[in-house]
């Protein structure tokens, strides 16, 4: 990854839906070099997806905080499992005495639940604690 690959990655987190051909006047690039650029950042796992940034989500939605501990097996083995899982926004490697910690949202308590299940049942996961978000002060 070049400086150039870099540019392109700050202007689409300030933007993701920048068209290619602004992109490309941006960092001096043929609209076509910057479209095959922007596909392997993506086949590297570099841009994982994109997506939008709501400032209020909708109040009836209910958000958590899931700290993971794995046993035998790396936080690279589940975490990509874990992070297709409906209702994940984010799963992170981290330091400390847990080794994941998952941010998500769902419908209702239940589905919530149900998402916590889902991951203590994935091989290697030795537990879970669930912290539910109360206010969002961001």
């Amino acid at each position: 990854m070049d400086a150039i690959d870099r540019r392109l990655i700050e202007l689409l987190k300030a933007d993701g839906r920048t068209p290619l051909k602004r992109l490309a006047a941006e960092v001096g690039l043929a609209r076509s070099t910057v479209q095959e650029r922007i596909k392997k950042l993506e086949e590297n796992g570099v841009i994982r997806r994109f997506t939008i940034d709501v400032t209020e989500p909708d109040a009836s939605l209910v958000e958590a905080y899931l700290w993971i501990r794995t046993q035998s097996v790396t936080c690279a083995s589940v975490a990509p499992r874990i992070a297709k899982l409906p209702g994940v926004l984010q799963c992170r490697s981290i330091a400390g005495d847990q080794d994941l910690v998952v941010h998500a949202r769902s419908e209702t308590h239940e589905h919530l639940a149900e998402l916590r299940s889902e991951i203590a049942a994935i091989d290697g996961i030795a537990s879970v604690e669930t912290h539910l978000v109360l206010k969002d002060w961001a």
